[in-house]
Order: C-alpha cells, then structure tokens, then sequence
C-alpha cells in the first residue's frame, strides 16, 4: 500500500513512508493536545528512533504501517498498524495491532483511520486488531480514558477524553484495562510496612542493587525473570535485552543502583524491579527539543537527582515461587525499598503501573498501598 492514498469523507488516508511524511506523523500530535496543559510533548530524537528499523528492536520481529487522515493538506488524526511475528508465535490467534491512535473530535476522521488500519492488518491475514500499543505491549499501551487532569508519567501514553468514545463509534470494544495508581513515600500504609519488615527478618529474603558496571549481564537477568514472571499474563510478549536497553540505555548513567533491584530467594535471584525517575516532569517544557541546551539541562537534572516524582516500570517474580503469602511478602520487600528511596528523595509521588485490570493480588497491593488509581487506559479490539 505504500505510497496509495484512497478518500473516505473527504479525508484522505495517507501511508508515512518517507521522512518528511513520518515527521508529519509525529507531528500529529502537537496539533492534538496545542491545548492540553497536562501533555507531555515526547522528545523527537526518540520518537524518530522509535520509527526507525535501524535503531528500534521491534522491526526485527515484525512490520508496521504508519497512516495520516489528511484534510488539506493538513494531518489531522494518525494511526499505526503492525504485526508482530513474535505474538503471533505464542499466541496463534491471527491478532495484529494498532497504535499511536490521535485524531481530532471527529468522527470521519477515526473511522477512516481504524478502517485504514484494519484493511492493512486483514490483507496481512488478521482476524481482529488490538490496541493501542505503540508498537508491542511492552511500549507505552492503552488508550487513557480517566484521570485526564495530570501529566502522564515516563513512558506512559496521553489522550484526550473525545478519543475513547471516537473509537468505539469506529466499532472497537473494550479488551482490557490497565490501571495506574500514585502515593507518596512517606505515606504507605502501616500494615503494608509490617509485612515487608515480615520479609527482611525472615533469613531467606534479601535485595540487591542491579551492578551497573555489569550492565550487559543485569540487563540480561532482568530480562530472563520478567519474561518468564510475565509469561502467563494477558497480551504477553517477551521482551529481549535490545528491547530492553532502548527502554533504559539512555538513562543507565543515572541509576546508580537505586533504580534497579534483584530480589534474592535462599541467595537465588528470583525477582526484579525498576523505578525510572519521572524525566516527564524535566522534559514538558522543552516542546520535543533537545537542541540546543535542553539535553544539557536534563543530564544535569537527572544527574542531580533533582527529580520529584517516579514510576515503577516493571516488578516480577519467577513463576517457580510458589505460596501466596511469601510472594506477597516478596513483593512488599521490594516496593517498601523503592519507597524508602523515595522518601529519601523527597519525592511527591510514585507512580505503580501499569497494573493489569484482572492482576487482583497485584491491584490489592497497590490499593493497599496507594489507594484507588488515578489512571486507567484501555485496550480495544475488534474483529477484522
């Protein structure tokens, strides 16, 4: 379909496929939220990288259209289509994806994009398209659909409150739902407290600080015992160490250990967590740029640890731990160490997420911890 353009509406469906054109793509996006003083404008250097097969590990395993509704000339709405053989593999259920959905309030504009997206995903022998995921499950995923008065945390998506309801009129229904939830360090609840200190004293628990100047080997651990804790939950994909690095290689100067934490069983790592310092809040007012002096500012920022918020990005323990109350005690261990860091900091919030909607044991620990969520993002589907 390269290069092809048919009209639905008025509105003429566009594929991006050269540079100028990917970058009217990403630029979908300021024209969106122009308006939105809780959007978060993503830094252009990743979002192009994020586009490219050379640098992003995804296109090693699957392929992706990029599609604009054009008005004028002008792009209105954009969207993204991609299948993912590795998925595909573990699933065997003829689903392919959707992401980077925005358009304007407008019906014409998402019908014309999700029919776009669908007719590229069926003549690829799809059935039924999920997302948004942007490209797998293990990027920014889901559609937000509450809690449109905050900024988003690092790597989690924005929206605005027209783009749920334009996609169901486009025929997409609910799949799921992935929960996000805030608290501050200092606040967590004191039987949450106890049971962590239940794990600390029991002889058999302890944590560790990832060793960054192992970071090949770290990162390669951590991949292991996410893939393998993660493997049986909804829409699960493996990530690989490539993928895994594009998430954290730019920011692997500033962990300093704190960031990044094994869990240790009888002297056996069996879980991992990571806390990303929210660089959301850094980067808002730089509108996309990192020239000429923003990237200095950031560096010296996130070097200072002059950050006030933070977001678990992944927690998991290995399946072969068995017993409800010594990963729950796991568990608490691991959060309470990140909070006493937290607390240390002087942070304002810790963001938990995201959290499957059907993750009970795990949405009780964060409600336990942190009370109901302030976000939650959807994941649609439809067959194609």
């Amino acid at each position: 379909m390269t290069g092809d353009r048919f009209v639905a509406d008025a509105i003429q469906i566009v594929e991006a496929v050269t540079p100028t054109q990917q970058a009217t793509f990403l630029g979908v996006a300021h024209l969106i939220y122009a308006d939105d003083p809780t959007w978060v404008p993503p830094l252009d250097l990743m979002e192009k990288r994020r586009l490219s097969p050379k640098h992003n590990p995804f296109f090693m395993v699957g392929e992706a259209a990029l599609f604009m509704a054009m008005r004028g000339g002008r792009a209105v709405g954009r969207i993204s289509a991609q299948i993912n053989r590795t998925y595909l593999e573990i699933h065997n259920d003829d689903t392919g994806h959707f992401g980077f959905f925005e358009s304007i309030d407008e019906q014409t504009v998402a019908d014309a994009l999700v029919a776009a997206a669908a007719n590229w995903l069926r003549a690829k022998g799809c059935k039924r398209m999920v997302g948004p995921v942007n490209f797998t499950i293990n990027d920014e995923s889901g559609l937000l659909v509450e809690g449109f008065d905050t900024a988003p945390a690092v790597f989690m998506t924005q929206s605005r409150p027209w783009m749920g309801p334009l996609l169901e009129r486009a025929g997409m229904v609910k799949d799921m739902d992935l929960l996000a939830y805030r608290m501050k360090p200092t606040e967590a609840a004191g039987d949450f407290r106890k049971l962590a200190e239940f794990a600390r004293t029991s002889g058999r628990i302890e944590l560790r600080p990832a060793d960054m100047s192992q970071y090949n080997r770290e990162v390669a651990l951590l991949v292991d015992i996410f893939n393998d804790a993660w493997s049986e939950n909804w829409g699960f994909v493996p990530t690989s160490t490539k993928e895994m690095d594009m998430v954290i290689g730019e920011m692997r100067y500033f962990f300093r250990g704190n960031f990044a934490r094994f869990l240790l069983l009888d002297g056996e790592p069996v879980g991992v967590a990571i806390v990303l310092p929210n660089y959301n809040e850094l980067v808002q007012p730089f509108c996309g740029r990192l020239l000429p002096f923003n990237w200095a500012r950031l560096f010296w920022k996130l070097w200072r640890q002059d950050i006030h918020t933070a977001r678990f990005t992944l927690l998991g323990i290995r399946k072969s731990v068995k017993g409800a109350g010594l990963r729950a005690r796991m568990i608490a261990m691991l959060i309470d160490a990140y909070l006493q860091v937290g607390a240390n900091l002087n942070l304002d919030w810790v963001e938990f997420s995201w959290i499957l909607e059907n993750n009970l044991p795990m949405r009780h620990f964060a409600e336990r911890a942190a009370g109901p969520p302030v976000k939650r993002y959807r994941m649609y589907a439809r067959d194609i």
